[in-house]
C-alpha cells in the first residue's frame, strides 16, 4: 500500500500503512501525526459505509433509495444495505379522490414511491390498515355507501376502470378486502406478497401505486368521494442492476 494518508476501506482492508510507515517492512516505530490522521481517515470511511449501510443508501447505484413522492401525510423509512433493502412508507390520513365508474365500480390511485432506475426484485411486502383508518368523507350513497366494499392493493401501474384490482394493479403486495360500516373500515385489514416479483426498470424506473376499487356499482353513487386512509406499507426489494 502506497505510504499517504488516503483511507482505502472499504475497497480493502487497512494493513497499517500511513504516510509515516509501510507495513511491509516491519516498522515498529512511534506513531506521528501522520499515522493518527490515517487512523482517523479509515475510522470516517467505516462509521459512513455503515451509516449509510443502515439508512440502506450508498454512493453506488445498485445500493440507492427510490423517490418519495410529495404527498401530504406521507413519510419513509430506508433501512438495509447493499444487497437487501428496505423501504417503508408510513400514511397518516392520506387522502384518495374516487371516481365513478358506473357499473365498473369506483377507483382510487395514488402513486407513493419511484424505485431507483434498474432491475428490480420485490422479495416481499406487506401492507397494514388499522381498525377505522380507511374511511369514506362523504359517504350515505352519494359517493361511497356506508358500508361499501372494496379492494386495496399496492400495484407497479395505476388502477383501471373495472371492479376489483387484479394483475399489475396489486402485484406489489396483493389487495385486502375492505369492508366499510358507518363509512369507516371494520377490521385490521392487510395483505402480505411473499413471491419473488421481477421488475424491469432499467428503461422507466417502476413506480409504487396505491390502489382501490370497488367491487359493485351499489358501493358507490355518481358523485366524487374521498377515501382517508392511514397505514403502513412494508416493501423488501433488491436492485440486480441496471439495463
Amino acid at each position: 500500500m502506497g505510504l499517504d494518508n488516503v483511507a482505502v476501506f472499504p475497497t480493502s482492508v487497512w494493513d497499517g500503512d500511513s504516510g509515516n510507515r509501510d507495513s511491509d517492512s516491519g516498522n515498529k516505530k512511534s506513531p506521528d501525526y501522520r499515522d493518527w490522521e490515517r487512523m482517523l481517515a479509515e475510522v470516517r470511511a467505516a462509521q459512513t459505509r455503515v451509516y449509510n449501510n443502515e439508512r440502506g443508501a450508498d454512493d453506488d447505484t445498485i445500493d440507492s433509495v427510490g423517490t418519495l413522492e410529495t404527498v401530504t401525510g406521507l413519510t419513509v423509512v430506508e433501512k438495509g444495505n447493499g444487497a437487501i433493502h428496505k423501504t417503508i412508507l408510513t400514511l397518516v390520513d392520506v387522502t384518495q379522490a374516487s371516481t365513478d365508474a358506473g357499473a365498473n365500480g369506483a377507483q382510487t390511485a395514488k402513486k407513493l414511491y419511484t424505485f431507483p432506475e434498474g432491475q428490480i426484485v420485490i422479495l416481499g411486502a406487506h401492507q397494514v390498515y388499522p381498525l377505522g383508518k380507511i374511511i369514506a368523507t362523504t359517504g350515505g350513497d352519494v359517493g361511497y355507501a356506508d358500508d361499501a366494499d372494496l379492494s386495496i392493493g399496492v400495484g407497479s401501474a395505476t388502477v383501471v376502470v373495472a371492479v376489483d384490482l387484479t394483475t399489475t394493479e396489486q402485484n406489489i403486495c396483493v389487495k385486502a378486502d375492505v369492508d366499510l360500516t358507518s363509512k369507516a373500515s371494520d377490521a385490521i385489514e392487510s395483505g402480505i406478497n411473499a413471491t419473488l416479483l421481477p421488475l424491469d426498470g432499467s428503461t422507466t424506473p417502476v413506480p409504487v401505486w396505491l390502489n382501490t376499487s370497488t367491487l359493485n356499482d351499489t358501493d358507490h353513487g355518481a358523485v366524487a368521494d374521498v377515501l382517508t386512509i392511514s397505514g403502513t406499507i412494508t416493501i423488501v426489494w433488491t436492485m440486480l442492476n441496471d439495463d
